[in-house]
């Protein structure tokens, strides 16, 4: 018996080692108005190696697995399954309905190292998420071997408005966190996501701070070469101007 699980052991790893430069991980999260909304969560693996992800990725370990906790809650319905290519990817993805999203996170959820919550004061929402593998019972063999440079997961919480984050803030209502697996998985990180979002739509025109301090950068430069330019300009002519004057 000892024997088996250490062969399954050492396949396992040698699997993961072969995929694992190769996945994309997804979550999705989008809140209407209404506070009802969708999670979404997509793996994808390069379409080359997709047979062989699903016949050596580890028992419990499927994407369907780890989201059981929050697939089996009676406040979450329709769910659908997808499998598809795209971008040179098979996809596995998996979305689930929300009718009152706060009231299912309003304690924390966990489902593999994922920890999500949505706390409430005064109309504004915080959503909080924890990755920690560590905490989690997930155990990945090998893993300081594998090599994570292309593997990616992406979060991305869509609302009608957010009013801070810590993640990338896209547009009015769109904050994006790049999350970096192998400081996840191999470093032993805890990475910590937050938004404070509101259920009213934003108004006016909302331009991002990534879009909009390169402009900061490049107007601060041009107004720094324009001033040496007129300083030089400004004291060339007044040198000559004085080799003018003819003195008796």
């Amino acid at each position: 018996m000892k024997l088996k699980r250490l062969i399954l052991l050492i396949t396992a790893a040698i699997s993961l080692l072969l995929l694992s430069g190769c996945m994309t991980l997804l979550q999705e999260m989008t809140i209407q108005q209404d506070g009802s909304g969708t999670l979404r969560f997509a793996l994808g693996v390069e379409t080359e190696f997709y047979p062989q992800f699903q016949e050596m990725i580890p028992e419990g370990y499927e994407l369907e697995n780890l989201l059981t906790p929050l697939l089996l809650d009676e406040n979450v319905n329709n769910i659908e399954k997808e499998n598809f290519q795209s971008g040179g990817l098979t996809w596995e993805a998996i979305q689930m309905d929300i009718p009152d999203v706060a009231l299912v996170f309003e304690e924390d959820r966990s489902f593999g190292p994922v920890t999500l919550s949505i706390s409430q004061d005064q109309g504004v929402y915080t959503l909080e998420q924890t990755l920690d593998l560590a905490e989690s019972n997930m155990s990945i063999p090998g893993v300081n071997l594998l090599d994570l440079t292309g593997a990616e997961y992406t979060v991305r919480l869509i609302t009608p408005q957010i009013t801070d984050t810590n993640g990338i803030q896209e547009e009015a209502g769109t904050s994006v966190w790049e999350v970096s697996v192998s400081e996840l998985v191999q470093g032993g990180e805890i990475i910590n996501l937050q938004a404070d979002y509101v259920l009213e739509p934003y108004e006016g025109t909302f331009i991002a701070w990534e879009t909009f301090f390169p402009y900061v950068v490049i107007g601060f430069l041009a107004t720094g070469v324009i001033s040496i330019l007129v300083v030089i300009i400004v004291n060339t002519t007044g040198k000559r101007e004085k080799k003018r004057e003819i003195k008796f």
